[in-house]
């Protein structure tokens, strides 16, 4: 999935400082969110979300594992962003 197909998520966790799980997201995280959303010229590139704590952010901001928990288990195969994002 494209950044530009999750911006609502990314602004969602930005605003509530929650993944889309229900876990917070620390603050180094939350200034990788907000990078992520202010960078337009990479919305094209993928985003990965994290395995562990269910946090989804642009690609190029975990090349060492995810900003939130650490984990190193990331995947880019976010298919059911639209049933989180929906509470589903």
């Amino acid at each position: 999935m494209k950044i530009k197909d999750a911006i609502q998520v990314l602004r969602t966790e930005a605003v509530f400082g929650r993944t889309p799980s229900g876990r917070s997201i620390t603050d180094y995280a939350q200034n990788a969110i907000v990078a992520s959303l202010e960078d337009t010229k990479n919305y094209e590139m993928e985003c990965l979300s994290c395995k562990n704590c269910s946090l989804i952010m642009s690609g190029l901001l975990c090349p060492e594992g995810c900003p939130n928990c650490g984990s190193k288990d990331l995947t880019i195969e976010i298919n059911e962003i639209n049933e989180i994002a929906n509470g589903e």
